[in-house]
């Protein structure tokens, strides 16, 4: 092989590997830490996702080790924007308070989660669109002005982010019709859930209509 082409070889290898770093640095995930390092309460919704294991399945398990609370599992399917159509793959952000209303933290948290507390966690919709959270109900603040809530965000296959309402409990007195009318986000219904109680564990639904 002459000079001239181990030379030429090269200088191909080094943009072939220069573009691959471009794209992945293009990233949204990536642009995300770039632009903010995700230690901040109002960090951009792409740092939600930064942190979630590699692996995904259709359940949400949040450990809540020493927690006093009931435990909550709540499932349904997110369908496509026709409300017929499971979406499957869509990935699943939720957190939310302990047992005595405060985001409380292991101490190992990063990024956003550092805000977000402990107990918070990521599922991924199955070939049917379902998913299943495992966790304990919430408690709310102290003070008893907003209602215990589980936020969500999600994010779908193509890369788009939303944030949808709060899951909120229909027996909460603070779920109301002035709760109801100041609901931020038009995208997957009104977060407000049934519960029902099975010895201690509380069973809610919640399907979610998403746009394309």
């Amino acid at each position: 092989m002459s000079i001239t082409f181990k030379i030429l070889n090269y200088f191909l290898l080094i943009l072939t590997v220069s573009s691959c770093m471009e794209a992945q640095q293009n990233r949204p995930e990536v642009q995300a830490l770039k632009n903010d390092d995700c230690d901040d309460p109002d960090a951009d919704i792409e740092c939600y996702f930064i942190n979630m294991p590699e692996n995904l399945i259709s359940t949400m398990i949040i450990p809540a080790e020493g927690e006093t609370a009931d435990e909550l599992i709540i499932s349904g399917t997110i369908f496509k924007v026709d409300g017929k159509t499971p979406y499957p793959n869509v990935i699943l952000y939720a957190y939310h308070t302990d047992s005595k209303g405060y985001y409380s933290k292991s101490g190992n948290e990063t990024g956003v989660q550092k805000w977000h507390g402990k107990l918070h966690g990521w599922c991924k919709t199955d070939s049917a669109g379902r998913y299943t959270i495992k966790t304990i109900r919430p408690a709310p603040y102290p003070g008893n002005l907003f209602p215990a809530h589980i936020h969500a965000s999600i994010k779908t296959p193509d890369g788009s982010y939303f944030h949808i309402n709060d899951y909120v409990f229909k027996d909460d007195p603070l779920v109301n019709k002035k709760y109801e009318s100041a609901l931020p986000y038009e995208i997957g219904g009104t977060g407000i859930i049934e519960l029902k109680k099975m010895d201690n564990t509380w069973i809610g639904q919640r399907d979610i209509i998403l746009e394309d």
